[in-house]
């Protein structure tokens, strides 16, 4: 879970720094001075300097009035994701069940409130499922996020109803903690998760856990795919070759110590 502020060590102005580098993404590619202001909810001025000393850094660069993401901002992930020796194991296994499926498969792990989707592939089709390594979305209306959840002890769980916002993403979205509560235990039990349309209009998605050699959380895996694909196929063949992948995932993974 996330680590509040208060009463630790915390250096505000480096929440604001790291807060103006997450405005931008998909659909905000190059930003204005008023643009990042606005998100930050910090004024003109202190905008700016953020702006230009990320520039200066060579984080960010600027093209008139607007500022956009460079090629260094990757070495901010690089150290994790070195550090994640089973991304190296899991992509290729990924990219065997993107290749048999036809469909876009993904891997998941923990941070706080949400899933951050750290390895895949990507489906090679006009109408697919698109994500980006990084994406992060709230663990409560995805499969990978309730698959989580469903690892967490009791007191874990209920630490997380505590302190998130349970918002609808779409009209599907399941918003109760007590039918949440349900379901993650009915994935505890039966070792997985199905959704349909509750993260984003038009997804569907299945997600099974991962666990290394001592039986702990790696990761979890997911195939997503687009409304036209019935809820039959992803809960039956589809997730009979997801599984299929986990175990072949979690022999690899009992080879490393």
């Amino acid at each position: 879970m996330a680590i509040s502020p208060e009463n630790t060590p915390y250096v505000q102005a480096l929440d604001r720094g790291l807060a103006v580098l997450r405005c931008f993404g998909d659909d905000a590619t190059r930003l204005t001075t008023s643009d990042v202001a606005r998100a930050v909810g910090i004024d003109r001025a202190a905008a700016r300097r953020f702006l230009y000393t990320l520039v200066s850094l060579g984080y960010l660069g600027v093209d008139g009035a607007r500022f956009y993401l460079r090629p260094r901002v990757l070495e901010l992930a690089r150290p994790y994701l070195d550090s994640m020796a089973h991304v190296d194991v899991i992509q290729p296994h990924l990219e065997s069940l993107t290749h048999h499926t036809g469909e876009t498969s993904m891997a998941f792990v923990l941070d706080g409130h949400e899933i951050v989707y750290v390895s895949g592939v990507q489906a090679k089709r006009l109408v697919a499922v698109l994500v980006s390594i990084g994406t992060r979305v709230p663990a409560y209306c995805s499969p990978p996020g309730r698959v989580w959840l469903a690892s967490l002890s009791p007191a874990e769980l209920d630490a997380y109803f505590e302190e998130v916002d349970l918002v609808a993403r779409t009209p599907e979205t399941v918003t109760s903690e007590k039918k949440l509560r349900a379901e993650i235990a009915r994935v505890a039990a039966e070792g997985f998760s199905l959704v349909d349309q509750e993260l984003e209009r038009n997804l569907r998605t299945v997600a099974v856990p991962v666990h290394d050699r001592n039986g702990d959380m790696a990761c979890a895996i997911s195939i997503g795919v687009t409304s036209l694909v019935p809820m039959s196929t992803l809960g039956g063949e589809l997730l009979a070759e997801l599984r299929k992948t986990a175990l072949d995932i979690e022999t690899d993974l009992a080879l490393i110590p």
